[in-house]
């Protein structure tokens, strides 16, 4: 029997680039905030973050001589460490690769399907997460409109004569 992905609120997904650090992770939150007006408000969001280490892999990797690669990542991190300092803020760049398949063509089998799961339950997890959030602003909606509907009604009842004691 297979197993059926649930979302949850907070999932992870991996890449499978073989490396361990790169990591997507999916959040879905309702926000609730009351200002001073006393009108409470409710934000739906989805939160996508993708962690990845990333270098300037032609300039560091590539390298036969182990002293030259030691030299580059060295001038590397200098050059990036400058960046930083004078503008306060490095640009990255980089892929997230959760699925990937690839022919031989010597043998012509599938070398390899990697990371089909993760893609369904990452696609899975946004469709869910999406009509959450769709349901979720058509109920704050109507709320809201039966609020101003209320709020129509009190004022037309205290735009009356004012019976005092």
């Amino acid at each position: 029997m297979k197993n059926v992905f649930t979302p949850r609120n907070k999932e992870f997904f991996e890449c499978d680039c073989y490396d361990k650090d790169h990591l997507i992770r999916a959040e879905y939150e309702i926000d609730e905030w009351t200002p001073k007006d006393g009108i409470t408000r409710k934000f739906h969001e989805l939160n996508i973050t993708f962690t990845c280490n990333l270098a300037d892999y032609d300039n560091v990797y590539g390298k036969d001589n182990r002293f030259i690669q030691s030299f580059d990542r060295f001038i590397w991190r200098i050059k990036n460490a400058f960046k930083i300092l004078q503008t306060g803020e490095i640009k990255t760049e980089g892929y997230f690769s959760p699925c990937r398949s690839w022919i031989d063509t010597k043998n012509n089998p599938v070398e390899g399907e990697f990371g089909y799961e993760t893609t369904k339950n990452l696609a899975t997890f946004l469709n869910v997460t999406a009509d959450k959030i769709k349901a979720g602003y058509d109920e704050d909606l109507k709320e809201y409109q039966e609020s101003q509907q209320k709020a129509k009604e009190n004022l037309n009842k205290s735009t009356g004569t004012i019976e005092t004691a």
